[in-house]
């Protein structure tokens, strides 16, 4: 539940790839991983029942099904420079979304809570419950990444910060990221964190809303010019 990102994330990648998708809500106990999000691919074959078995795909393990079921034949980028973006994605920009979605009071309230605690439940002590193991959850995947007992804010943003400008530098004038000529799975990727930062329905509150200042102050009009791109692409 924490990565709302991941689901935008897998459901773009299928999309670029010209999959139907139905999205249905569901919850951590239905996956085959305890997490979300997950696949199930439909039933495929005149023969075909609903008796057969059709095993649900982990949001990690999307690309492979696509590459075994022949969706796709196309592969990342296998170097440590790919390596080296990703995980500006995995870490430095991730750990800040944590922070901004679920540490942060007032971005908690007018957007994480109407997300993923107000729907749930409309038990007072289950809501509070929640909200402290979404909070809590958070924390724990920061101190994990942190080498200290503390969390330094100005370093955590500074370094999400970074992170945007490396990839903006990386993007350059090239409509998709590492100069291919389709969007692949680190342009989803990346789009998964600017169209959410940059949703104004979203309902961030700006003066707590550190994580992708630049992106709304035009430091990094290629990338918001990519999310536009992904949008149109494959939500309109």
């Amino acid at each position: 539940m924490l990565h709302r990102n991941d689901s935008r994330y897998s459901q773009t990648y299928l999309k670029l790839l010209g999959v139907d998708l139905v999205t249905v809500p569901s919850n951590n106990h239905a996956s085959p991983t305890g997490s979300l999000p997950f696949m199930i691919p439909a039933l495929s074959g005149s023969d075909s029942t609903i008796l057969d078995i059709v095993r649900p795909v982990p949001s990690h393990k999307i690309q492979e099904w696509a590459t075994k079921n022949r969706i796709t034949s196309r592969t990342e980028p296998d170097s440590i420079r790919f390596e080296v973006y990703l995980s500006l994605l995995d870490h430095r920009i991730r750990n800040a979304w944590l922070h901004t979605l679920y540490l942060s009071g007032p971005n908690f309230d007018a957007v994480a809570r109407p997300l993923y605690v107000t729907p749930t439940t409309s038990s007072p002590p289950a809501r509070l419950a929640l909200t402290h193991n979404l909070k809590s959850a958070a924390l724990e995947e920061l101190m994990k990444a942190s080498t200290s007992s503390v969390i330094d804010l100005n370093a955590l943003y500074r370094e999400s910060d970074n992170a945007f400008a490396a990839l903006s530098e990386l993007l350059g004038d090239d409509a998709w990221f590492f100069g291919e000529a389709e969007p692949g799975l680190f342009d989803a990727g990346v789009f998964a964190y600017t169209h959410l930062l940059c949703d104004k329905d979203m309902g961030w509150k700006e003066d707590e809303e550190r994580l992708g200042r630049d992106l709304r102050e035009g430091k990094c009009k290629n990338l918001v010019e990519h999310e536009k791109r992904i949008f149109e692409k494959c939500y309109q």
